[in-house]
């Protein structure tokens, strides 16, 4: 299928295509190892998703066709899933990109993208073999003991214990515990004075609106659980490698210079990404 043909699809039936399915399905199956049939069933579904995801967001069907092509097959090529959900792995967005026009009157067109959320990046980074695993994140309570100390043999660990029943509703941070191909753990934390700068860092920086994500108040006034865990996996993996992605792939926390008022995401999981003024970089340094 060449240029022209595929510009000729609708963006909605444009996965329905044999060519597409195809590629789809070989791109998949040579990555990871799978057979024919186990690609196909992938295929199926991630095909599902993307047509709910055009189906409720008129911006993503104004995408290029180019760049919807593209970001279905990143989703085979990442092993990932679009399907919605409180730990989505990723979901797709659509971005204004300037194509053209001047300084004063730029012009724009709409591009599609695969955001992949904290849970995707995870998945990622053991199928690359940086981690074995990544325990559940633990949110730590007023009340709860949590003391990160080091053994007798000078190795970082975390002594926590909750306290039952709950002395506090208010939440002051939380840990996570991770497992490395050595054998030995990592840990990393988030505490109250991280949630703070990273709640001030959320504030838009242009806009009517200039208020934080609401999901930093959203419980008791302080910030919701599911949120925080999330935001504990993506600074867990701050310190590792970075990972090689696809023009038309972002990690969440990445800004979208071009336009962040187009920012139309699909199956997004708990929160609402914020956005900055500072220039598109995948894999950036955000803050977590």
């Amino acid at each position: 299928m060449n240029f022209e043909q595929l510009n000729q699809l609708d963006p909605l039936k444009l996965v329905d295509d044999e060519s597409v399915r195809a590629n789809f399905i070989r791109t998949y199956s040579k990555i990871h190892g799978k057979s024919e049939s186990d690609a196909e069933m992938v295929y199926e579904r991630e095909a599902m998703y993307y047509k709910k995801a055009l189906s409720g967001n008129a911006r993503l069907k104004e995408c290029t066709k180019l760049s919807l092509y593209s970001v279905f097959l990143e989703i085979a090529i990442n092993g990932l899933s679009i399907q919605p959900g409180s730990k989505s792995e990723a979901y797709l967005e659509s971005r204004g990109v300037k194509t053209g026009g001047t300084k004063e009157n730029p012009s724009y067109s709409q591009v599609a993208f695969l955001r992949i959320t904290a849970y995707g990046e995870l998945n990622l980074r053991i199928m690359a073999g940086q981690i074995i695993r990544m325990m559940n994140p633990v949110v730590v309570y007023e009340g709860d003991r949590f003391q990160p100390t080091t053994n007798d043999r000078g190795e970082l660990i975390v002594k926590y214990e909750p306290k039952i029943p709950r002395q506090s509703k208010k939440i002051i941070g939380c840990w996570v515990r991770i497992q490395l191909p050595d054998g030995s753990s990592d840990f990393k934390w988030i505490l109250e004075d991280d949630i703070e700068r990273l709640k001030k860092y959320s504030i838009p920086n242009y806009g009517e609106n200039r208020n934080p994500n609401a999901l930093y108040i959203s419980e008791n006034g302080g910030i919701d659980p599911g949120f925080l865990e999330a935001k504990t996996i993506k600074h867990a993996m701050r310190s590792y490698t970075k990972l090689r992605i696809g023009e038309n792939v972002a990690f969440d926390d990445e800004p979208n210079a071009d336009d962040p008022e187009n920012k139309q995401p699909f199956g997004e999981p708990v929160q609402q990404p914020q956005v900055s003024k500072a220039v598109v970089e995948l894999n950036s340094e955000e803050p977590f």
